[in-house]
């Protein structure tokens, strides 16, 4: 439900949105993507956990900001270029994480 309400604020805002329910699940869609702009993450996933993930992903996309969130961090000390969201957040919180890693916001779509 949460990555439900994510993934529609970041549409609404304009952004370009793939998601996955595990990480796993997030790396095959790897092969397919040329380009990643921001990864946002649950630090707590099924399987790999997020810290992981974003590893892999850098792995492959070096310079990927990483916004990390958790209600039960382990660790909250991000990686370099990246930050962490606290849960409960708000969509705002997301939009302007992504903007405090120098992520520019798409303009919305207009209907």
């Amino acid at each position: 439900m949460v990555r439900d309400m994510i993934v529609y604020e970041l549409q609404l805002a304009g952004f370009e949105v793939l998601e996955a329910g595990s990480a796993e699940d997030a790396l095959a869609l790897l092969p397919n993507i040329d380009r990643i702009d921001l990864l946002f993450t649950d630090i707590r996933l099924p399987g790999m956990d997020g810290w992981r993930l974003a590893e892999n992903i850098r792995g492959r996309h070096a310079q990927v900001p990483v916004i990390y969130a958790s209600g039960y961090a382990d660790r909250v000390e991000p990686l370099p270029h990246s930050k962490f969201l606290q849960k409960p957040y708000m969509p705002s919180q997301v939009l302007q994480a992504a903007a405090n890693l120098g992520i520019k916001l798409p303009d919305a779509p207009t209907n």
